[in-house]
């Protein structure tokens, strides 16, 4: 009897990794982009990251079974870069689950304020109150074992889609709220600063070899269905979401729209949804954050001895499978919960910094990394298929979009905000 994943687990927790947070940013994005060309540039998204996804299943191929990662792809093919890749990797998880650690601060203060809590520290009070829920879920070693709380999450993002869908059908928002609607961009500027917001709501890059190593099913053809199938589905949430959002509030949408809406019970209800969704989202990004620094500690290891210890097992020559042992993966988590919540507790605005670990980390493993791999391995062999030679030269595409992305989002962060 096979084990691991079933393919509809599989395809929650990529979907669920993708479909975050920015999607209550996309009728920003409209509001700038406009409806025509807002919409193109998220399908444009959608195909570019579809496309990152697609080529991590094909070089998992290329690494012992069950065993892909960045680190051990990066062995087969840079080696002298994977830890570098790893750094990048750690940082951006880690940023990402920071910065929901400080939403959940900021946000559950409007809407519960116990009286025997100073208001000075209801922020504290929501941050720390947080470990109920995300400490025991950052000790599951598998993402299946947080299937139900994918869904769970999934269920409160289908929740504040119905709010910004049904105000747009019911059409009962004050028309003084309303702005203009434009269907192309009224100024570049504008584009380029939600620009990011775009790209980067498709990013999952970071659990996608966890997905395929735990998937029931690894063949190219289920694992390319999984792939489809999440970034379809996200991509009609962004578009509905974001037009709807759009249509209803014109160009003086919030940059979360929820925050646009009139106080009520169902507005409340959505804010608590989000307070719930990142915190759900939270052992998400701590998993790949703890795998990459786990890599790091494995090559700093393997630096100081030329010679393989006892610890290290390898499979081949070039695909190390770096071993991950008990008391190592609890001493990992404790450190990352530890430095996340001092972090959060600590430092109360760090946009500029979140948005430049992005603009690197975010685009590295979305573009970059997957087509420099799908360039290296691809139609690597004696006889290659037009389909990989084709592939091959589509990956390198990729290369050079992800730098583009990188420059441009890195100017935005610095000089535009």
């Amino acid at each position: 009897m096979s084990t691991g994943a079933s393919f509809s687990s599989s395809t929650v927790s990529l979907l669920k990794t993708i479909v975050g947070a920015g999607l209550l940013s996309m009728p920003l994005a409209y509001a700038t982009d406009g409806l025509i060309f807002g919409t193109f540039v998220i399908l444009l998204a959608a195909f570019t990251s579809g496309f990152g996804l697609f080529l991590q299943c094909y070089v998992s191929k290329f690494v012992p079974l069950g065993h892909a990662s960045f680190f051990s792809v990066c062995s087969v093919t840079y080696p002298k870069l994977s830890v570098v890749f790893d750094i990048a990797i750690a940082i951006q998880c880690f940023g990402c689950a920071l910065s929901y650690l400080v939403l959940v601060g900021d946000l559950m203060p409007t809407i519960i304020s116990p009286s025997f809590i100073d208001n000075g520290n209801l922020r504290t009070f929501w941050i720390l109150m947080s470990t109920i829920i995300i400490v025991p879920l950052s000790f599951l070693k598998n993402l299946d074992s947080l299937k139900y709380t994918s869904i769970l999450g999934l269920v409160a993002i289908g929740y504040l889609s119905l709010i910004v869908i049904l105000h747009f059908l019911i059409g009962d928002i004050p028309s003084d709220l309303k702005g203009n609607i434009t269907f192309f961009p009224p100024n570049v500027s504008g584009v380029f600063q939600t620009f990011s917001i775009i790209v980067f709501a498709f990013t999952g890059h970071q659990n996608m070899f966890s997905i395929i190593n735990e998937s029931r099913d690894k063949s190219i053809k289920k694992l390319s269905l999984l792939v489809y199938i999440a970034i379809a589905v996200s991509s009609v949430f962004f578009i509905i979401v974001g037009v709807s959002g759009y249509l209803t509030f014109g160009t003086n949408v919030e940059g979360n729209v929820i925050l646009s809406y009139p106080n009520h019970w169902s507005t409340t209800l959505g804010r608590a949804c989000i307070a719930f969704m990142v915190i759900f989202s939270f052992p998400l990004m701590l998993h790949p954050a703890r795998i990459s620094v786990n890599n790091i500690y494995f090559w700093i290891k393997s630096e100081e001895s030329e010679e393989a210890d006892e610890t290290t097992e390898l499979i081949s020559k070039d695909s190390p499978i770096v071993p991950f042992p008990n008391d190592r993966f609890y001493i990992i988590t404790i450190a990352l919960l530890l430095g996340g919540y001092i972090l959060a507790v600590s430092i109360k605005s760090f946009a500029l910094v979140l948005a430049i670990v992005g603009a690197t980390g975010s685009t590295a493993i979305s573009f970059i990394l997957p087509g420099l791999f799908g360039y290296k391995l691809l139609a690597s062999g004696s006889n290659p298929s037009k389909t990989e030679q084709l592939l091959k030269i589509l990956a390198y595409i990729l290369v050079i979009w992800g730098f583009c992305v990188m420059v441009l989002c890195l100017y935005v962060s610095i000089f535009l905000n």
